[in-house]
């Protein structure tokens, strides 16, 4: 009886234009077009079966200029971007997150033992032994996904490889996060190199293969991408591919640091000496320092003493005044001239959001702090996270008391700071240490190398 009630109040509240069957064919396109903009990719797949009109509609390119592909298990990924191959030819920006494989997840291969198979070779049992398909090298690994049929990295890069000739001269913004879809066997970095001239942010970081993880690979990116403005991810930047930046990417302002395992010579990293060459060009607004081993106490002063003496270099080069100066009876020369500034902005002062990881790498203490806010004097936002394992690594009898105790005056003095250059209110916002962190992977490893020696 509710039900018959509501249907009869229902029909007499709608106007009887909207009655008819037809009335949406009379909504002008444009405000369909509107509408159409709200709804996810996968919405817009299903909605566009509904009739001829919509999928008309639906496939206007200008609904497709920022691709987010989120959530998605390998083949489905691929099957959208096929479909966008078809009807997105001018993307602006495009997102692949959290997408995985179910397929590179659980496979396994199986390993020889050739000294076991030496001593029984009638036993073929004895011979295996099984691991993941990912720890291989890659080689290996394209020729285990060949017999095993798996072809989606192959297709995943015709794919790609269509969008981005499709939109190079639009495509602005590549997000690669988080995936676990074994990347390095696509052709990724070659479509980057190929076709993303006009890119101006990249990011391609948390995709389980250690970033872009040769300074050869970031070398062609710095070349071929010259409009980068941000650039992120943790990938293999020496000092050498850090000055490159610097002179080749003149709009930069966002950039991560982080060490990275060279097979030659083992974990390697930017220097101060790069870093400091990346602060001189005055131009960074944004960095992000993951687990630097240049990010120390003593380095950071030594930093802030070189921005000290080019202070007072600047100050001395300021025109003498007109008392002294041996022109000094021009007075109209000396009332009309502006006064001098320093051509270049002083290293550090261009940074306003700074965020620090310490886990591995020599801690920082008070006066590192301290040395720290010295050197980045603008300053808007600083992140800072690490935990007591950190600590208790590098100083020896450091106890719980002793951690906390460098916590609250850490806390106390970079919020004074904040708060005598943003004032009360906004210094909340502007400081965030986070001091107990998750242990991590690699500190556990090396907990227990040490254990072992």
């Amino acid at each position: 009886m509710t039900f018959c009630l509501a249907n009869s109040m229902d029909i007499d509240i709608i106007p009887r234009s909207f009655r008819s069957p037809l009335f949406l064919i009379d909504i002008p396109e444009n405000i369909w077009l509107d509408i159409f903009s709200y709804l996810s990719l996968k919405e817009k797949f299903t909605t566009a079966g509904t009739c001829r009109t919509w999928h008309r509609i639906l496939a206007d390119p200008s609904l497709y200029t920022h691709i987010s592909l989120d959530y998605m298990e390998f083949d489905t990924l691929v099957l959208c971007m096929q479909q966008l191959c078809r009807l997105a030819p001018r993307i602006r920006s495009l997102r692949i997150a959290n997408c995985h494989s179910s397929f590179i997840s659980k496979t396994t291969v199986p390993v020889q033992n050739t000294s076991i198979m030496h001593h029984f070779p009638q036993h073929q049992g004895m011979h295996t032994l099984h691991t993941h398909i990912t720890s291989f090298t890659l080689p290996r690994r394209r020729e285990e996904y060949r017999k095993l049929g798996f072809t989606l990295h192959q297709d995943f890069s015709r794919a790609l490889a269509i969008l981005m000739e499709q939109s190079h001269e639009s495509l602005k913004s590549l997000d690669i996060q988080d995936n676990f879809l074994d990347l390095e066997m696509t052709e990724l970095v070659f479509c980057i190199v190929r076709y993303g001239r006009h890119l101006e942010h990249l990011l391609y970081n948390g995709n389980r293969d250690g970033g872009f993880i040769a300074p050869e690979i970031v070398s062609a990116i710095t070349a071929a991408c010259p409009n980068i403005k941000s650039f992120q991810g943790q990938h293999a930047i020496s000092d050498t591919v850090l000055r490159r930046m610097v002179s080749g990417w003149e709009e930069l302002r966002s950039i991560t640091l982080a060490p990275y395992q060279a097979p030659s010579v083992g974990t390697k990293e930017v220097s101060m000496e790069g870093l400091w060459s990346l602060l001189e060009c005055g131009k960074v607004e944004s960095l992000e320092l993951l687990d630097l081993e240049c990010i120390s106490n003593d380095n950071v002063r030594t930093m802030m003493e070189r921005v000290k003496k080019l202070q007072a270099t600047s100050f001395e080069r300021v025109a003498s005044s007109p008392l002294s100066h041996p022109f000094a009876h021009h007075h109209s020369y000396f009332a009309t001239a502006p006064p001098t500034t320093p051509s270049t902005p002083l290293p550090g002062s261009s940074v306003r959001h700074l965020t620090v990881t310490k886990y591995t790498s020599t801690p920082l203490t008070l006066p590192g702090f301290a040395a720290l806010l010295k050197l980045f004097p603008n300053l808007e936002s600083f992140k800072f996270t690490t935990n007591f394992f950190t600590y208790d690594h590098h100083f020896q009898g450091l106890t719980r008391d002793i951690y906390e105790e460098e916590i609250v005056m850490v806390e106390r003095m970079v919020r004074t700071e904040m708060t005598d250059r943003w004032g009360a209110t906004r210094a909340s916002a502007c400081w965030e240490g986070d001091w107990n962190a998750a242990v991590t992977e690699e500190q556990r490893l090396r907990a227990s190398i040490l254990r072992s020696v």
